[in-house]
């Protein structure tokens, strides 16, 4: 059962970087942190985070300030000072794996190609924690990788980011009410949109 439980969303810090697609962590747990209700983010020098019960857990969102590549600092320091098990993580990310709008709550696993999930693993020395993957498509060569991830979402595409971002405490809701599998039973599936 849980009882507490740490949502950091990936993505890079300042204003060129928050509409990007790489920053769909951040725009997650912005959208629960305004949702919710939490209190103003506390801002340390590798994370920010702030706190709230909600559905009678201890919620923590976190945001790395170390950028996407370096992720893992930022969370590790977070899990050490207030004494977190890997397994009470849920990391949001982007996925170039994932069709556009698609969702895919996962636990364990490599990092994909994921530089943050990358960094995390390192840091933190365990696969075991959760992720929420959240498709953003991937462009036509490898080349345009960099550039497409680091690049904003065009407006078709915001009407169905909007769409994911607006269903993530439902989400959250599942999994503190009802569990990780109800979860992925209910989420991992085709594009919602």
């Amino acid at each position: 059962m849980i009882e507490r439980l740490a949502i950091i969303g990936l993505g890079n810090p300042g204003f060129e970087y928050s509409e990007t697609r790489h920053n769909i962590g951040f725009m997650i747990v912005d959208y629960l942190q305004s949702y919710f209700n939490f209190p103003r983010w506390k801002n340390f020098s590798s994370y920010h985070f702030t706190f709230k019960e909600i559905y009678n857990k201890k919620i923590y969102l976190i945001k790395p300030q170390t950028y996407m590549n370096l992720s893992g600092i930022g969370v590790k320091e977070f899990l050490s000072v207030y004494f977190f098990d890997p397994k009470e993580i849920l990391v949001v990310h982007d996925d170039l794996d994932l069709e556009l709008g698609r969702l895919r709550i996962k636990y364990n696993g490599k990092d994909g190609g994921h530089k943050g999930l990358k960094s995390i693993i390192e840091e933190i020395s365990s696969k075991d924690f959760y992720r929420l993957r959240i498709g953003i498509g991937r462009p036509k060569s490898k080349e345009e990788i960099i550039e497409y991830v680091l690049s904003n979402f065009n407006a078709e595409e915001k009407l169905i980011i909007d769409k994911v971002i607006k269903l993530a405490p439902e989400i959250i809701k599942i999994i503190l009410e009802e569990g990780w599998d109800k979860a992925q039973n209910l989420f991992n599936r085709k594009c919602f949109f």
